[in-house]
């Protein structure tokens, strides 16, 4: 839900900006399928832990190694696009510290209380999440962690990592760049012809 509303403030600024909305359309993204099966896999662990399943339960940190393995694959086909790069940054820290800590990503507790995540706080606290843990002194990596409140008036209140902000700016970069891609083409052409004209002049 929170990229969501990244997607949707990145496409509300381009807007503001004078971009072109249907140039978003035109975002050549390769290897859909393997997004959609990794955000699958994520998501599944999420549905099938509440209903404790013990397969899930037991193994369910492999399937999150995993489906980051697939999301960083699908982002080495799409390398070339704007933007890219923070989100394969962004993924590749979220991974360290994922794999660090047993296929967990660690989350600072203080911070889920202050964005209002007491529920999940007392889930965390008994130890049992598939996909998070909370830090503690035997955590590596921590500030890859969890550790960054974005609390109300914030939409989606959540704690996040500064992997996420890195991939949260680079959804946002390739979004205003997509906006603005055939503005930007034209400038490039019409540089082009006059640094031509100059060079006839001469």
């Amino acid at each position: 839900m929170l990229y969501l509303y990244i997607i949707i403030f990145s496409i509300v600024v381009g807007i503001f900006r004078k971009g072109n909305l249907i140039n978003l359309t035109q975002i050549s993204l390769k290897k859909i399928e393997l997004i959609l099966l990794s955000c699958l896999i994520q998501a599944g662990l999420i549905f099938l832990e509440a209903r404790k399943v013990k397969f899930v339960l037991d193994y369910g940190s492999y399937a999150v190694i995993f489906s980051y393995i697939v999301l960083l694959l699908a982002i080495w086909y799409n390398k070339k696009l704007k933007g890219m790069n923070f989100i394969a940054l962004g993924i590749v820290f979220n991974f360290i510290v994922i794999v660090a800590n047993g296929g967990h990503m660690p989350v600072l507790l203080n911070g889920l209380y202050k964005v209002g995540l007491d529920n999940f706080a007392l889930t965390l606290e008994k130890g049992s999440c598939v996909t998070h843990t909370l830090i503690t002194d035997k955590t590596l990596f921590r500030f890859l962690a969890d550790v960054i409140p974005l609390p109300p008036p914030f939409p989606d209140p959540s704690v996040v990592s500064v992997g996420d902000l890195s991939m949260f700016y680079g959804v946002f970069r390739l979004i205003q760049e997509a906006m603005f891609k055939k503005e930007r083409n034209l400038e490039t052409i019409s540089q082009n012809s006059e640094e031509t004209e100059e060079k006839l002049e001469v």
